[in-house]
């Protein structure tokens, strides 16, 4: 029988298995993991409504808007053998590409983000260290790294200064600091961080020795404005994380990387060992032709162009109620709207999904209180639409 078993200096950063002949100790005081709020209400309800406006990328792009037809052919063809667990050379590569000053060797290809954060925590900080977390942000850090018994430490960002980065707050809290995450453009805001905000976490991280780690999964769905710059490369201890699923419209590939330094791409391989072991065939096949350089341009330029469609028809639905507002956002697929009425944002997400079925993301999954999360990436028809009932939800509420 394989039990779980805890000896003293066997596990760094992951609850590991051993064959043990000791009783089986109490498990839950180990590794204990709360509810990832805004991950499990849209596993449970994304696929029941009529329109789903929880979603933060571009609307999918098909597998022939990805490969001509003969390569496409080609697939059907395919051996789904294991491939390269690490990621194809020519995946790794044309990801590389996307980073000033990156090559292959600095690259780990994974499954989503997700695991990327996820592999990278595991790898490079050990519990009891001290990560200092952005916030609002999506909250894996937060509630990964606490399961993991790390000390995670919020840092909120400025509303009133564009959710910028709190100097002040940085430099107070920077004692002890082996981590610092953040989101760059920002979910939910979509807001992208200034230079001052970049120096500001940069200096901190050169000051602690940190690690600076940076998801960097909306750069490239930019509303206005030039691509936002990654932070690869700016300091030997940033390590960059991101995906397919957002800016480049492939969320069903569930492919995603890692960039950093070659110690920390050999760590996390070595923790994807016990994770995944490797990604799928054919999504790093597809992967490899999405980050050719002129295959990613096309794919990013027909996201901006829905994303700014859709956000001109939120900023107009917007300037039209008094008890809106938002942060027209920089980039990413999703919109972050502040409300002044008296009802929760989760209690809102839900009546409005049970009533009009309308699907938003409450901002208390965020940890930020009055605000709900939209998607602008979906088909216009769709935020249309779903705008609409929202009207009607509010004004059978007396709430518009």
């Amino acid at each position: 029988m394989v039990r779980p078993c805890r000896v003293p200096g066997s596990c760094v950063g992951a609850a590991i298995l051993y064959h043990c002949l000791d009783p089986i100790p109490d498990w839950s005081f180990w590794v204990q993991f709360d509810t990832f709020l805004m991950e499990r209400n849209q596993t449970l309800f994304e696929n029941g409504v009529e329109i789903n406006l929880t979603e933060s990328g571009v609307h999918p792009c098909s597998i022939e808007e990805i490969l001509p037809p003969d390569e496409a052919q080609a697939l059907l063809r395919q051996p789904l053998g294991y491939g390269w667990t690490d990621g194809r050379p020519d995946l790794r590569s044309a990801i590389a590409g996307w980073y000033p000053g990156a090559s292959a060797s600095n690259v780990l290809v994974t499954n989503g983000s997700s695991e990327a954060t996820m592999i990278t925590l595991m790898a490079m900080i050990d519990p009891g260290d001290k990560v200092l977390f952005a916030v609002p942000n999506f909250m894996q850090v937060d509630g990964l790294g606490r399961a993991l018994g790390m000390n995670v430490e919020r840092l909120p960002l400025l509303a009133d200064q564009g959710w910028q980065v709190d100097e002040k707050a940085l430099a107070k809290a920077l004692d002890g600091v082996k981590l610092i995450a953040v989101t760059n453009p920002g979910n939910p805001t979509g807001a992208v961080l200034s230079r001052r905000s970049r120096e500001a976490l940069l200096d901190a991280a050169r000051r602690a020795g940190a690690w600076l780690l940076v998801d960097e999964i909306y750069r490239g769905g930019e509303i206005d404005g030039a691509e936002t710059e990654t932070f690869y490369g700016e300091y030997p201890r940033v390590i960059v994380t991101s995906s397919l699923s957002k800016s480049f419209a492939c969320p069903g590939l569930r492919l995603g990387w890692i960039v950093g330094p070659e110690e920390v791409v050999e760590a996390a391989a070595e923790r994807q060992d016990y994770t995944t072991i490797g990604s799928g065939i054919l999504s790093q096949i597809l992967g490899a032709s999405v980050m050719e350089p002129q295959n990613r341009e096309r794919i990013l330029a027909r996201g901006r162009a829905l994303l700014r469609e859709n956000a001109d028809i939120v900023e107009r639905w917007v300037e039209k109620r008094n008890r809106w507002s938002w942060q027209r956002p920089a980039a990413g697929g999703m919109a972050f709207l502040r409300y002044d009425f008296d009802m929760s944002s989760e209690d809102l997400s839900n009546r409005l999904r049970e009533e009009e079925s309308v699907f938003v993301v409450a901002g208390s999954w965020f940890g930020i209180e009055g605000h709900i999360r939209i998607g602008i990436g979906v088909k216009t028809e769709h935020l249309v639409e779903g705008l609409t009932r929202l009207d009607a939800f509010l004004s059978r509420h007396g709430l518009a």
